[in-house]
């Protein structure tokens, strides 16, 4: 039912710290890496959707939400559990966070079911504040045992509020990349793009099921969305930003 969906919340969290890593080498490769604040673990920007704030020329900043996608993967039949997918071709735009289950049994005069309880909550594309997305597709050929011990110390060091650049540093000599690729896009032009978009730019919708809601993210062809002019395509960037191999 979920062939394209990110990953369960427990997994994601870890891949997201691995595409993370490297993203955040990626946007300080030519600067201070003091101009890039990791926001993503501050609970001051959680209803924001905001991840990382860049410092730009003259005193301004671009807010960016991270969405990272192991759905990229060379080999169709590969699969490493939250890891490495094959390839989707797909965008995933969140729309509906949470579509309640529980809900009345008598139709509203609209023709809806109301739900009982908790409220329906709209998806990240409507409500993130980030001025920009940076899509990150990586397929990973590593075991999940192999980073385990990394991930640990890095959550460690986050809840002590020390410096991670240490084990992130390490995290990108250990990671074993099958493929990747960067996508960015402003939110505000995405919004606008979406609502006149034909649908032949979409592939109907993944459905992730959780115990008591559904999140649902529209499907959008990846070329497509990116030759329209509203994706940038950033290619490969983990070469980028891969650690030179010490000669002994």
């Amino acid at each position: 039912m979920a062939e394209y969906t990110v990953h369960t919340a427990r997994v994601a969290k870890k891949f997201e710290w691995f595409g993370m890593t490297v993203v955040k080498r990626y946007l300080t490769r030519d600067k201070d890496s003091r101009d890039l604040r990791d926001v993503h673990s501050n609970p001051e920007f959680y209803d924001k959707g905001i991840d990382l704030v860049l410092n730009l020329p003259n005193a301004q900043k671009r807010t960016i939400d991270l969405k990272v996608d192991s759905y990229i993967g060379s080999d169709p039949s590969r699969k490493i559990r939250g890891l490495c997918n094959p390839d989707s071709g797909f965008i995933l735009l969140e729309t509906i966070s949470q579509l309640q289950y529980d809900r009345s049994r008598k139709v509203s005069t609209n023709g809806t079911l109301p739900v009982r309880q908790k409220a329906d909550v709209p998806g990240w594309f409507f409500t993130s504040s980030a001025d920009e997305v940076y899509y990150y597709f990586l397929a990973l050929l590593n075991t999940e045992n192999e980073l385990n011990l990394l991930y640990a110390e890095y959550v460690e060091l986050v809840k002590g509020n020390q410096p991670t650049d240490e084990v992130e540093n390490r995290l990108l000599r250990e990671l074993r990349v099958d493929r990747d690729l960067l996508v960015s896009f402003s939110l505000l032009e995405a919004r606008a793009w979406y609502d006149t978009a034909p649908e032949t730019v979409f592939h109907g919708y993944a459905p992730a099921p959780n115990p008591s809601y559904l999140t649902l993210s529209k499907r959008v062809r990846r070329d497509l969305f990116i030759s329209n002019g509203i994706g940038k395509s950033h290619g490969s960037i983990f070469s980028l930003v891969k650690p030179k191999s010490v000669s002994r």
